[in-house]
């Protein structure tokens, strides 16, 4: 006969694994979504983004700043990591237009 806790174990090494793999789609996730900003973030600093919604990016660096706040609270690694590259690409393509409107 099984011992009683045989197959909790069995369960908790499935959910443990299962996290881990959630947990690298989230870094993934986090590092290759900005990935997708970076045309942007090269069209604002070379000043070729006249149609900028400035607004909407500084709205992202809000919501960013909330989430980032989240995740640090939390401590959820994944969500601070993806975080912080998404306010740095948030803030780059803000950057680069403020360059090129101001300087």
């Amino acid at each position: 006969m099984a011992h009683p806790l045989h197959d909790y174990h069995l369960h908790a090494h499935h959910a443990r694994k299962k996290g881990r793999s959630i947990d690298t789609a989230a870094y993934a996730v986090g590092i290759l979504g900005n990935i997708a900003v970076i045309p942007q973030i090269i069209k604002a600093w070379e000043g070729k983004a006249p149609g900028l919604a400035v607004a909407t990016w500084l709205m992202f660096v809000a919501f960013g700043l909330v989430w980032l706040a989240y995740a640090v609270k939390h401590k959820q690694k994944p969500l601070i990591v993806a975080q912080i590259l998404n306010l740095t690409a948030n803030v780059a393509v803000v950057g680069g237009w403020v360059f090129h409107t101001y300087f």
